[in-house]
């Protein structure tokens, strides 16, 4: 299984502070049968440049490889970006996953105006010949806005990932989410850890949900999805 969301390299954002706390991370996405980890630290253009929070992920991967290695769990290197404008003018291709042209994307915290929505679809459309934006966590945008903006954002060149923390049981949000991931809507899986006390691995509890309101087999589409993603393939073809 792949989780596809993290923030389990040590020291690089508001994730796990030291080697210590993402060795433990790392033994709960065992327990659970992860043997793939997404690490998607936090990138804010407006806080330091590409080539800075690259140095420091690969400084930060490499403190935490050897952990990884002795547990039998595989770390790829992405990263989280927030959305700008200004990410136009840069390369995007070192926030990808991987060697991958996939890149999470996350949107701002706020009310999705109609404004916003054709500014982020012209966005997708200069970048994607190069870059196939991943939606994070699709359903935390319901907390700031409304879900059909959510669905117009969604509705142009990019895949959808959710959190598998939100699925826990009388989570307003739980319909949403299923109805996207019947209708090939949602396409990965993620737990978006951030230590292991408030936000720890938890992808069991989505394995749970969906085979119980859906099927098994749509949460193991979901794990198939991630090895396309990281393959460099498309979903579907």
């Amino acid at each position: 299984m792949t989780d596809f969301h993290s923030h389990i390299l040590p020291g690089i954002d508001d994730g796990s502070q030291n080697v210590e706390m993402s060795e433990k991370m790392l033994e709960l996405e065992a327990a659970s049968g992860i043997t793939t980890i997404v690490a998607t630290p936090h990138f804010y253009l407006s806080e330091q440049s590409v080539e800075r929070f690259v140095r420091k992920r690969e400084a930060a991967f490499q403190e935490l490889l050897p952990v990884a290695e002795n547990m039998g769990i595989d770390i790829v290197c992405g990263a989280e970006v927030y959305y700008s404008p200004s990410l136009i003018d840069e390369d995007l291709s070192k926030l990808c996953i991987g060697d991958t042209r996939y890149m999470m994307i996350e949107l701002p915290y706020t009310k999705l105006t109609d404004s916003f929505i054709r500014e982020f679809h012209s966005f997708i459309g200069n970048i994607s010949s190069e870059i196939t934006p991943i939606l994070a966590h699709a359903e935390r945008y319901l907390r700031f806005t409304d879900e059909n903006s959510v669905y117009e954002i969604m509705n142009c060149d990019m895949l959808v990932q959710l959190n598998s923390g939100s699925f826990k049981p009388f989570s307003s949000e739980i319909k949403f989410m299923l109805d996207l991931i019947k209708h090939d809507m949602a396409h990965l899986l993620g737990t978006d850890c951030h230590n292991t006390s408030s936000r720890p691995p938890n992808m069991d509890i989505a394995k749970k949900m969906i085979g119980k309101k859906l099927s098994a087999r749509s949460f193991d589409r979901l794990m198939y999805n991630a090895e396309v993603v990281l393959s460099d393939e498309v979903i579907g073809e």
